[in-house]
C-alpha cells in the first residue's frame, strides 16, 4: 500500500515538474509586445498551478494548509499586480 502511495506521488512530482518546464519556456518565449505584462503572469499562475499540486502530493496536513492558503492568495496577489499595473498609467501600452 505505501509503495502505491509514493508511485501516485512520484507520478505527481513528474507531472508538476513537466507544468514547471513548459512554462518557463513558455516564458522565454515572448518578445517585447504589447500586453505582454499580463501574458507573463498567466503563465507564473500556471507554474503556481504546479506547485501547488506538487504540495498537495506530500500528503502532510500541515502541508496541505499551506497548499490550500496558496491556492487561495496566489490568484489575488496576481491579479492585484496586475490590477496596479493597468492603474498604475501603464493601461494598454505594456
Amino acid at each position: 500500500m505505501n509503495a502505491d502511495i509514493n508511485a501516485v506521488q512520484a507520478a505527481v512530482f513528474i507531472v508538476s515538474g513537466a507544468l514547471l518546464f513548459i512554462a518557463s519556456f513558455g516564458l522565454m518565449r515572448f518578445a517585447k509586445m504589447p500586453k505582454i505584462l499580463y501574458a507573463r503572469l498567466h503563465i507564473i499562475g500556471v507554474v503556481d498551478c504546479a506547485c501547488i499540486i506538487a504540495l498537495f502530493a506530500v500528503g502532510r496536513p500541515t502541508v496541505a494548509l499551506v497548499a490550500l492558503l496558496y491556492f487561495f492568495l496566489t490568484p489575488v496577489a496576481v491579479h492585484s499586480i496586475a490590477k496596479a499595473h493597468y492603474d498604475g498609467g501603464a493601461g494598454n501600452d505594456y
